[in-house]
């Protein structure tokens, strides 16, 4: 019997894609072989007489399903499928399948990072040693030095001093608020813990003695904001979600507090935070996701010192893929033997099939 035929636009390294390929006929594009998106009239040719695709990045909207009569399963390698069509999969009965907690390792061990980054001034204090702050003369040989038992930086140029200017605080002993306790949630939890913190979280969908059971104070959102010294968002976007954090959550903080985004940047009312952080009446942000990206030149949030920016990073690890790559060998192999599959997301699906 003939190979389904599939196509890959997904990064799925080996071992796992010499698998996939002695279950499926493969075509591996797009993204995946050439680190570009496909547009839509390219990405339907290429879907012609395929059953299974995998995808990551293009857009997969429902003139690409409707032109595609043979697709019978769509995989998207990401912990949200919204760059994929879910309604018309439904409309077709395409079961549409996603990755959950493919990344939240990665992203749980950017939060710890980038929080403590943020709060002893690690990468404001690299960026300005690079720019010439802090530094002694030019000299001959840097190998020609005097030792001294108490070697430090500079303690007595005027407007020089590293030591008072980048004096931060430790986060043993503190609290970690979340809203929103997910996958990456219950990985970032245990590590918080190892590390000394109290951790709280407001999550209506998570059963307070669940998170309990997790070492997890239970809290209200009202809580999470005015006692935390760190506020993490970390749920997913939907129509409940957009712009729930606004002026009054960010009133009820801590002046001491940081702020920390690596969900969406929709979740946030942009003025509301905009004006916390230029009022000082929080101390600070790390924020992973924008309002529109790439971030424009000119946004106030660049010359802030008291914020941590980076380019939508948090889940960009090597282990990433690995990760995910797993999950599409276990569902290709299921649908090839006619099994339901375990990571669906529209669920309404079934009812259609049936």
């Amino acid at each position: 019997m003939a190979k389904p035929k599939c196509v890959i636009t997904a990064e799925v390294v080996e071992p796992y894609l010499s698998q996939i390929k002695e279950l499926c006929d493969v075509t591996v594009c797009g993204w995946a072989s050439k680190k570009r998106l496909m547009p839509e009239e390219e990405l339907i040719g290429h879907l012609k007489g395929a059953e299974v695709f995998i995808v990551e990045f293009e857009q997969v909207t429902r003139r690409v399903i409707g032109s595609c009569p043979d697709l019978k399963l769509v995989m998207c390698v990401r912990g949200n499928p919204v760059n994929v069509d879910a309604a018309a999969c439904t409309a077709r009965g395409i079961p549409l399948l996603f990755a959950p907690g493919r990344n939240a390792n990665s992203v749980a061990e950017y939060i710890v990072g980038a929080m403590i980054s943020l709060v002893r001034s690690i990468a404001r204090s690299y960026h300005e040693i690079r720019n010439g702050r802090f530094l002694g003369e030019p000299k001959e040989d840097i190998y020609d030095v005097k030792y001294r038992d108490d070697m430090v930086w500079s303690m007595n140029t005027p407007g020089a001093n590293p030591y008072l200017e980048f004096k931060g605080f430790e986060v043993y002993g503190k609290t970690f608020g979340m809203v929103g306790y997910g996958a990456v949630g219950r990985k970032l939890s245990g590590i918080l813990l190892a590390m000394g913190m109290r951790v709280m979280a407001f999550d209506p969908y998570v059963p307070p003695e669940e998170l309990a059971a997790d070492g997890i104070e239970p809290a209200s959102m009202e809580d999470v904001f005015s006692r935390s010294d760190f506020v993490s968002i970390q749920c997913k976007v939907t129509e409940e979600t957009k712009g729930m954090i606004g002026p009054r959550e960010f009133s009820l903080m801590k002046p001491t507090a940081i702020f920390i985004n690596t969900a969406r940047a929709v979740i946030v009312d942009q003025k509301a935070l905009m004006d916390a952080l230029t009022e000082k009446r929080i101390a600070g942000a790390v924020l992973d996701v924008f309002w529109e990206e790439p971030l424009p030149s000119n946004h106030p949030l660049l010359g802030m010192d008291n914020v941590l920016i980076t380019p939508h990073i948090a889940g960009a690890s090597r282990d990433v893929p690995v990760q995910h790559s797993l999950m599409v060998v276990d569902e290709v192999s299921r649908y090839v033997k006619g099994e339901s599959p375990k990571r669906l997301f529209n669920r309404d699906v079934m009812r259609n099939i049936e």
